[in-house]
């Protein structure tokens, strides 16, 4: 059995962490937990209480939304500028169809990617997801657009999507071509397939690197249209495919400053986790299976797992809008 842990363990290594990877663990406004406001009315983007699910695709802590009539845009840089090929993944969720722009319109974009990031001049969103109304009741449509100038009209996946039923979405953006395409639902751990849409009308020139993910909200209430009422969670962006539609965790030693957990081994069913800022943390414990074993929200250091197995995990701790991944022995 311990070498089945090992090999599980290796398999989960091979995979790259993501550049930027959030599951919106946090409490509060975005811009409190990581996340830089660079348009709007600042402190709007906020944490909502639970995380969405999707089938095969781990997730834990709670979720972004957006508020039909605010107007705040936020950015969370990457941990470095990519270059290239760009994918990033996130679930969504349309609550309700308040707010979203006609079947028949172009609609609105809420994410894409930036070739900048901070508090000003953040310019150059490629890789948008747009929505609208969809053609029935109580449902919605998703679209891409590679950049913007010219006549830029999204492309849009020919599916009504219901309301509150949450959607796997990854964006590839090809620097090179200036070329953005969107897959809806493919399976977790899949190889590339062929894209639900595919879009190159912008015209503005590709940026020379994208440098941040972006979260906008569109539109005001006296106009009645804009981004709508939207639910984001477990945001990720990086280079590959495998990167940000696998369902295993990734091994992340550095996204939240100080971090140590100790003992490890565990050997007397607790251990320790300290950071810089030592603040209150959402820490999640999964199996080498990707089964979440437990899941606790504490301002302690100490982690009672007395009740687990002797065996390999991986502990997730977020903290302050930050997320880490480490594996964890249990003897």
């Amino acid at each position: 059995m311990k070498k089945l842990y090992i090999l599980s363990f290796a398999l989960i290594s091979t995979l790259g962490f993501a550049q930027v990877s959030t599951s919106f663990s946090g409490t509060g406004a975005l811009n409190a937990n990581g996340w830089s406001t660079h348009s709007g009315t600042a402190g709007q983007l906020t944490f909502s209480t639970g995380s969405l699910t999707y089938t095969g695709l781990t997730s834990s802590g709670n979720k972004a939304a957006l508020v039909f009539g605010n107007s705040e845009d936020v950015n969370k840089a990457s941990t470095s500028p990519l270059t290239g090929l760009v994918y990033y993944s996130a679930i969504l969720n349309v609550p309700n169809v308040t707010g979203l722009h006609p079947n028949t319109a172009a609609g609105d974009y809420f994410i894409a990617t930036g070739a900048t990031t901070g508090t000003t001049g953040v310019t150059a969103f490629s890789g948008r997801i747009y929505v609208r109304l969809g053609a029935t009741a109580d449902t919605f449509n998703l679209g891409v657009l590679n950049n913007s100038g010219g006549t830029a009209t999204p492309s849009y996946v020919a599916t009504d999507f219901p309301i509150n039923v949450p959607v796997f979405a990854v964006v590839k953006y090809d620097l090179g071509t200036n070329t953005a395409s969107l897959f809806i639902n493919p399976a977790i751990g899949s190889t590339e397939g062929t894209a639900n849409a595919t879009n190159a009308t912008g015209t503005t020139a590709a940026p020379a690197q994208i440098a941040s993910m972006i979260i906008r909200q569109g539109g005001t209430i006296a106009s009645g249209v804009g981004t709508g009422n939207v639910e984001i969670d477990e945001l990720r962006l990086n280079t590959t495919w495998a990167d940000v539609t696998s369902g295993a965790l990734r091994v992340n030693q550095n996204a939240i400053a100080g971090l140590s957990v100790f003992p490890n081994p565990v050997k007397n069913g607790v251990f320790y986790i300290n950071t810089d800022a030592n603040a209150e943390r959402t820490v999640t414990v999964f199996d080498v299976l990707g089964k979440q074993v437990l899941n606790t929200t504490t301002s302690e250091s100490a982690i009672n797992v007395s009740n687990l197995t002797a065996g390999v995990y991986m502990v997730q701790i977020s903290e302050e809008g930050n997320t880490a991944t480490k594996k964890l022995v249990i003897e």
